[in-house]
């Protein structure tokens, strides 16, 4: 039994293609809508570009999301293999009193998140994500990939401290037009540098680099990237939304809290109706 278990999680995991086909299973229920014209130039620039820069936050506000934050890192275990982050966000954040469930919910990164996925998207995850510094091979997500939650993703991704050079561990990135040059597979890839070069080409590596409070839209599903690569500690905001048809369910984080969630969201935006909230959140009308 167990050798079973480890080759379905060898193909749910690996494999591409067993992705897309659990996509597929809905579509005779769910037809797919053409993509509507983009409200906002952000939200043209990232469908053509893969990405756009985002905008910024208040010194006052990443102060107040630091004084949250930060002494939570006093009781971080750095694990020596693995993805070297953690969420320090909670089920208790997801208040209306909380500015980073404040900003998920905002105009400036719902909003666009909704142009961006003309109206059928839903929300994966929020995380305040703490990286220790690391040394060695690279690994995990420190490797260039993609993500393939979904063929279709976006992240907004801010800084919570300055990132001005790489020992910061900025999130590194190749637009939408460079990822084409990479090299296509089976299996999801996660590519050392030089391979990585190597296929590259001519093509222009970048780095989102900046002042805390700064931020960028990226999709993570058409461009490849790596983050967390810290020789100095960094700690960042993640909002992240895919389709209405993931090919993976939302972070348990965001499952199994979405009656809370719902409340929270309802006094954030009392703008949007109950109809949009409960799509997002996958809950029945």
């Amino acid at each position: 039994m167990s050798v079973l278990h480890d080759v379905a999680h060898f193909m749910r995991w690996k494999l591409i293609a067993v992705r897309y086909a659990g996509k597929l299973k809905g579509l005779s229920l769910h037809p797919a809508l053409s993509e509507a014209p983009p409200r906002t130039g952000t939200v043209e620039r990232v469908r053509r570009d893969g990405h756009d820069t985002g905008p910024k936050l208040p010194a006052a506000t990443v102060l107040q999301i630091n004084q949250i934050y930060r002494p939570r890192i006093d009781s971080v275990v750095a694990r020596p293999d693995g993805h070297p982050f953690v969420n320090l966000f909670r089920s208790e954040d997801m208040s209306p009193d909380n500015p980073v469930f404040r900003i998920a919910f905002s105009t400036d990164v719902l909003d666009v998140a909704d142009d961006y996925f003309s109206g059928r998207l839903i929300l994966d995850s929020i995380q305040v994500l703490y990286s220790w510094p690391t040394s060695g091979a690279l690994r995990e997500s420190q490797k260039w990939h993609k993500d393939y939650g979904d063929s279709k993703s976006f992240h907004w991704i801010s800084y919570l401290n300055d990132v001005r050079g790489p020992d910061d561990g900025p999130f590194g990135f190749v637009d939408k037009a460079d990822t084409r040059r990479i090299g296509r597979s089976a299996f999801i890839r996660r590519i050392g540098d030089e391979q990585f070069s190597h296929e590259l080409g001519s093509g222009t590596p970048r780095q989102f680099l900046g002042a805390a409070g700064d931020s960028v839209f990226v999709d993570p599903a058409v461009c490849y990237h790596y983050g967390s690569r810290c020789r100095n500690a960094r700690l960042a905001l993640f909002v992240t939304f895919n389709t209405n048809r993931p090919f993976v369910r939302p972070t348990p984080l965001i499952g199994e809290n979405r009656e809370q969630i719902l409340h929270a969201a309802r006094i954030v935006r009392p703008d949007l109706s109950e109809r949009f909230l409960r799509s997002i959140l996958q809950l029945g009308s």
